[in-house]
């Protein structure tokens, strides 16, 4: 699912910000609603798959029912935070699930 994902990014006045965007059917494959606590573990674990030091805050979920897609927001704060360790996925699973 992780490489599935389409991510644009923009930076504004210093602010990073992300839109995950997922096809219906494939988040539907790992979770059985749409939450801002399951849009957290998706955008950890996308952040993670991609070694990406970004703290993700303001997370927002919605469902696009025209495209039908499942789109994470997130802002992105990269000052002070300590490198993280790199975890590594045997394959393009969810963690866990």
């Amino acid at each position: 699912m992780l490489n599935s994902i389409r991510e644009p990014r923009t930076v504004k006045e210093g602010m990073h910000n992300i839109m995950l965007e997922i096809a219906e059917e494939t988040y539907s494959t790992f979770y059985d609603n749409i939450s801002e606590d399951n849009a957290m573990d998706i955008l950890k674990q996308y952040l993670n798959y991609h070694q990406d030091d970004g703290v993700p805050q303001n997370v927002k979920i919605k469902r696009n029912r025209n495209t039908h897609t499942v789109n994470i927001y997130a802002n992105l704060h990269y000052l002070g935070n300590e490198k993280s360790s790199p975890r590594y996925y045997g394959d393009d699973t969810m963690d866990g699930q």
